[in-house]
């Protein structure tokens, strides 16, 4: 038995296996879906009049959230300036009062600082024109004032 003859004596085409069936599952398919398409239409028609109607019901609702909104800010808005010059009216106070005080704390401690040169110079004066008038005294208060203070700071080595 020749291969050759095999093959000559056959007549007609050949399938390969799982076309026909594969074909047949894609008709089926097909159909289905042409049959599905006029449902699915009527389907997406309806939750398209669905939605809006929704919309139409739910647009008056939102603009009057947004005008509510709206007019809430423009109240906001109104009375933030109000409130930003009161506040800057009140720091200024405070910085002027402030500013008040510290000038007038200076001008004290310039008067005393002032009142307290006079005095020194009124201590010297009167210091000088002692020892111009009694020298030997102001030499001997001054090695006792010595002697106390070398007896002080030498107590404090020891």
């Amino acid at each position: 038995m020749d291969n050759q003859d095999k093959n000559t004596t056959v007549t007609g085409s050949v399938t390969p296996i799982g076309n026909s069936t594969r074909n047949e599952a894609h008709t089926t398919i097909d159909k289905v879906a042409d049959k599905a398409q006029p449902t699915a239409d009527k389907a997406a028609s309806a939750v398209h009049g669905t939605v809006d109607k929704l919309a139409d019901k739910a647009q008056p609702a939102v603009e009057k959230a947004a005008s509510t909104v709206h007019s809430t800010v423009d109240k906001l808005a109104e009375k933030v300036p109000a409130t930003a010059d009161r506040l800057v009216g009140k720091a200024h106070d405070t910085v002027d009062k402030v500013s008040d005080n510290v000038n007038n704390l200076s001008d004290t401690l310039g008067q005393k600082a002032a009142d307290l040169n006079v005095a020194y110079q009124r201590l010297a004066e009167t210091g000088r024109s002692y020892v111009r008038n009694s020298p030997g005294v102001s030499v001997l208060v001054a090695m006792a004032a010595g002697y106390a203070v070398s007896k002080l700071l030498g107590s404090r080595r020891h």
